[in-house]
Parts: C-alpha cells; structure tokens; sequence
C-alpha cells in the first residue's frame, strides 16, 4: 500500500511538473504595435503590457533587436517598469509582482526631419523558465503631414503557422514585397508578391523567423513571426 502511495505521489508531482513546464507564466499583449504619425514630431511611443499570470513574483528579462530602421542613424529607446534606459542600452531585467500588469514602452526617436519608418523587436524570458520566450513587435511609420499616403489595415493573416515549407498570405491585396527576417535581426530573403499568395522558406532550417509585410507606398505595415518546423 505504501509503494502504491509514493507511485502514485510520484505520478501526481510529475504531472504537475509538466503543466506548470508547459503553461504560461506571462503575457505580452498586444504581440504587436503600430504606430503612425507625421515626421515632424521627434518623439513617439508605441506601448504595450506585461501580465504575470502567476501568484509569484516573475523577473523578466528583455532584449532589444532593431530589425530595420530607416535612415539607419536615428535611434530608439525602451522603458521598462523600472525605468526608461539611454539608447544604447539592449538588455535589461526588471521583476513584476503575483498578477501584476505593467506597461512596457518602445520610443522612436526621429530628428531627421525626415519621412522615417523601423520595426523594433522585444525578446521577453523568465528567468526562471529560460525555454519559453515571448516576442513583441513595435512598427513605427513618420509620413509628411497631410498626406494620404497611410498603411494599410494590419489585417493579413499568415498560415499554417507553424509551417513546414511554405506559408500562405491571406487578406493581402496590399502586399508589395515580403521581408524575411531571423529573430537576430539578419535579413534573408526578400520576396516579390505571389498572386496566390504563397511564399517558400525551403532550405531554411527549422526555427522562427520574422515575415515583415510592405505596402505599395514601401513601407513595412505589418509583423508576424513564424514558426518554421
């Protein structure tokens, strides 16, 4: 009886062990911002939230990749709840407490007095659970004022994701061109629009990657990260 006892003891602790593995300990939401406005303002937020979906408290690190920043010598900057950091700064780790939501905010900086556009990509881990990150996108787009030269609604929808070769852009009538990015920010392909809608990723090798979307007026509208099989 009391073997039966510490088996099935054991039994229920690894079953335990495996969903609190498997589940969420929190949430990026939403996964991603766009942001528009006219070019002569030199300073724009795109902001987003973190939620704890546990009862402990949760120390979060974040890394920063500019994926594409257009002109390349304009800078972007991040607040965490801590505090806002100097732009050079790419990493930093913060703790938010049982349930807790708090506010994560991407700055975009443009002194250029130019048409300007990046997108800017947020790796969140918990510490404690290494293997499970979550990805945030922050898409930013200064247009000349008064112009009707807008991006189009971020509505494209991407599948089977996760994937095995290639994908399939649905609603996608203002895709120009498709930009294929690693999570590192290293651009690999860049794919003219396909009537039908399907892009290829064969002979790239299993992992996430970043499909960024341009519109016909040339500028990235849309981000959405893929899962290659």
């Amino acid at each position: 009886m009391k073997n039966l006892f510490f088996t099935l003891l054991l039994t229920l602790f690894a079953c335990a062990t495996a969903f609190a593995q498997g589940t969420a300990t929190f949430n990026v939401f939403p996964d991603t911002v766009f942001v528009t406005w006219p070019m002569n303002v030199t300073d724009v937020e795109a902001d987003n939230h973190i939620q704890n979906l546990t009862n402990a408290t949760r120390n979060i690190k974040w890394e920063r990749t500019v994926i594409s920043i257009s002109p390349d010598t304009l800078k972007t900057q991040v607040c965490d709840p801590n505090a806002c950091y100097a732009t050079w700064i790419d990493t930093k780790t913060f703790a938010i407490s049982p349930g807790a939501t708090q506010p994560m905010i991407v700055h975009f900086l443009n002194n250029s007095g130019q048409a300007a556009n990046a997108i800017v990509q947020l790796k969140y881990t918990d510490l404690a659970d290494p293997n499970n990150p979550q990805y945030a996108y922050y898409v930013f787009d200064a247009s000349l004022v008064g112009t009707d030269d807008q991006l189009p609604a971020a509505n494209v929808r991407l599948f089977p994701n996760p994937m095995v070769e290639s994908f399939t852009l649905e609603n996608a009538e203002e895709v120009s061109r498709v930009h294929v990015f690693t999570l590192e920010g290293r651009r690999l392909a860049l794919l003219e629009a396909a009537a039908d809608g399907n892009y290829s990723l064969a002979g790239q090798p299993a992992g996430s990657y970043l499909i960024a979307l341009e519109g016909k007026n040339g500028k990235v509208f849309q981000a959405i990260q893929v899962k290659k099989q």
